[in-house]
């Protein structure tokens, strides 16, 4: 069998001839710590070993077969250096494969991945964040949890990350949108997946607790302001009613200091039903 270099102009010939059939790779530093990297037709990678120090290849090596389906390169490591995958994952970063790069160990385990360059494209950052006429103060506290979470996507196992990267770009979309509610359940998610790999130092049932928290602090900020328009419209009420309805709206506002605000919020639609019949 022929094994032929692959030099940077090469990556995408080489992922053309990945998609016919499998083929082996073998790839190290040599003397002058320039990649070096070949492949052949085959499942056999040890057979480039001496090829490759022939030409210059020096150890540690890593070498095995790739196949490219689904618009995604998927190399199996079967001697697997977490040196040399992290400069065959710059190697081929540079040279712009256009798949997806996915890097398993001999047993099926991802080790790595590249994403192709363009996958990033239209995803929004915290720095996007821009919710012009939103409540400050409401928006503000999501901000604070998407800036915490976003260097951490990082260091989660390639597909996921690309996931979470998504997901954190879709929770700025809506942020910016006005949907708080469901930029704040998106985000639990991420910061749920986030604790799940080990990748925070809270756990995630701590993010689920810090993240109701945030959650119930607003909403009981919304919860107050509805109390405050009550109790102004209360006082429009005629005199027996308005008695009555002004205790209710004190009820309502011990329930609220309470953060009881499934009771306040009982308390709140029986006043204004009563409003209601007062109209």
């Amino acid at each position: 069998m022929c094994a032929d270099r692959v030099n940077g102009d090469d990556v995408r010939t080489m992922v053309r001839e990945g998609a016919k059939k499998r083929m082996s790779f073998a790839f190290c530093l040599d003397g002058s710590k320039d990649p070096l990297l070949m492949i052949q037709p085959g499942k056999k990678p040890e057979t480039l070993r001496n090829p490759v120090k022939q030409a210059g290849g020096t150890n540690p090596m890593v070498w095995g077969t790739y196949v490219v389906r689904d618009g995604e390169m998927e190399m199996i490591c079967e001697q697997a250096p977490g040196k040399m995958i992290t400069a065959l994952k710059k190697f081929l970063q540079r040279n712009r494969p256009k798949v997806n790069v996915l890097f398993y160990d001999d047993g099926g385990n991802l080790l790595d991945s590249l994403k192709p360059e363009g996958e990033s494209k239209g995803q929004a950052d915290v720095e996007d964040v821009s919710a012009t006429g939103i409540d400050v103060s409401a928006v503000a506290p999501l901000t604070r949890r998407l800036k915490r979470i976003q260097p951490r996507i990082a260091l989660a196992p390639g597909p996921l990350e690309l996931k979470l990267k998504r997901a954190l770009s879709k929770s700025v979309k809506l942020i910016n949108a006005g949907r708080l509610q469901e930029a704040e359940t998106l985000i639990v998610v991420i910061e749920r997946a986030i604790a799940r790999i080990g990748k925070d130092r809270e756990s995630a049932d701590k993010s689920m607790r810090r993240g109701q928290r945030e959650m119930d602090q607003r909403s009981l900020g919304a919860q107050v302001k509805r109390a405050q328009a009550l109790r102004a419209n209360v006082a429009r009420a005629p005199g027996p009613a308005r008695d009555r309805l002004d205790r209710a709206v004190h009820v309502a506002a011990r329930l609220l200091k309470k953060r009881d605000l499934s009771g306040a919020q009982s308390v709140m639609d029986r006043i204004e039903k009563a409003l209601t019949t007062l109209v």
